[in-house]
């Protein structure tokens, strides 16, 4: 298993599933390019930028299988790792995102190369930021928002749903504080992972980031702001979320759906400093299967547990990127009496979950043609 960004990015060379593009690119075509392309795509020389875009890095069960170190299917025993027994992060006083410190009046977001990824899109967002901020109380938490770019300081943060970082600001808010965050763009998928998982409050994404490596991930103190951010990320950008409410417009925005989101109405975030690596890549997120993917063993670790806890003797189990990796699953189990109906119930107990299959253990849950064919002549 690699142990950084870096590494992974160099894994996934070795492994084909890695490009490079090496023609001057206009910013407003890496979107559709790397949509269509068959592997991660690296641009190496996008107009009118000195840093290249990397992006599609784990937009396919093989790519996420690499970063990790195991089969995909195997990811989700790594995540009930993490979170069956977390490492807490090491605290460092140096690291490869502290090379380079730009803060002040000297930020501008408008260096980073930030792509448009629909052209319905409110504006440039920016999409793999794993988002550092503490509470007294409730402790530190990460997880990963989208952030629209609105000037050369400011973007949104679109945290209008129910999550864990909201509750932060909200708290925040009600003491009329701007809330400290740091930024982190370029961690590895581990952070990814746990970064979309849903974690109660004062539980530590990034401990559990820690548990599924096997090692504490190392933080960094930030420079403007007393939140620490990711040693090894390529960008961080130390920022607060201002206490102005939930009153800014934000979006459009094409959702890991495949549909385009609505106006969201989010706080305004000030970017005080920006650090990096003196190489810096800058990674974008390509949605919508760049978001699925990290979600498909979250829910696979979830209705396993909910399986085991029912006592269904599972021996596979397909959280479909056709329910966007959230809300269809499709289950083989042992054929004992009771079992199908009962992994049923059990399944759709986890949140979020829509439709579920049930077929015997020698079906391939990874088929799609395998699945129907028992749907056809085992159902009557």
């Amino acid at each position: 298993m690699s142990t950084n960004f870096r590494e992974f990015v160099a894994d996934l060379r070795a492994a084909g599933q890695m490009r490079e593009i090496t023609k001057p690119v206009d910013i407003r075509h890496i979107a559709a390019l790397v949509d269509q392309s068959e592997t991660a795509l690296m641009f190496s020389n996008v107009i009118g930028y000195d840093m290249p875009v990397i992006s599609g890095l784990t937009n396919s069960r093989e790519r996420l299988a690499i970063a990790m170190g195991c089969e995909f299917g195997e990811i989700e025993g790594k995540l009930r790792q993490g979170i069956d027994r977390p490492i807490e992060p090491k605290i460092v006083n140096a690291g490869s995102a502290r090379e380079v410190l730009v803060e002040g009046d000297d930020v501008d977001l408008y260096n980073l190369p930030v792509p448009l990824f629909s052209i319905r899109d409110g504006g440039p967002m920016i999409t793999a930021g794993i988002t550092l901020a503490e509470d007294p109380e409730l402790g530190l938490n990460a997880g990963i928002y989208r952030l629209l770019v609105k000037d050369r300081n400011t973007t949104g943060i679109d945290i209008v749903t129910p999550n864990n970082l909201r509750k932060l600001a909200e708290r925040a808010y009600e003491r009329d504080e701007p809330l400290p965050i740091s930024v982190n763009i370029g961690t590895h998928p581990a952070e990814l992972i746990t970064g979309c998982f849903k974690a109660a409050p004062g539980v530590s994404e990034i401990a559990m980031s820690g548990g599924m490596r096997g090692e504490a991930v190392e933080l960094t103190p930030c420079k403007s702001i007393p939140t620490p951010c990711i040693a090894d990320a390529e960008i961080v950008l130390e920022a607060e979320i201002l206490p102005t409410g939930w009153t800014k417009p934000e979006g459009r925005f094409g959702e890991f759906t495949r549909l385009m989101g609505g106006l969201h109405w989010n706080p305004h975030v000030r970017i005080k400093a920006i650090s990096m690596r003196r190489d810096a890549m800058y990674y974008a997120l390509h949605m919508p299967w760049e978001n699925i993917w990290p979600s498909g063993p979250i829910y696979e670790a979830a209705v396993r547990r909910a399986l085991h806890e029912a006592g269904v003797q599972t021996t596979a189990v397909n959280i479909t990127p056709g329910g966007c990796c959230h809300w269809h699953a499709i289950i083989a189990v042992k054929p004992l009496p009771g079992d199908a109906k009962n992994a049923m119930m059990a399944a759709l107990s986890v949140a979020d979950m829509k439709h579920v299959v049930v077929v015997d253990e020698e079906i391939d849950v990874f088929d799609g043609v395998d699945v129907e064919w028992a749907i056809a002549t085992r159902v009557q």
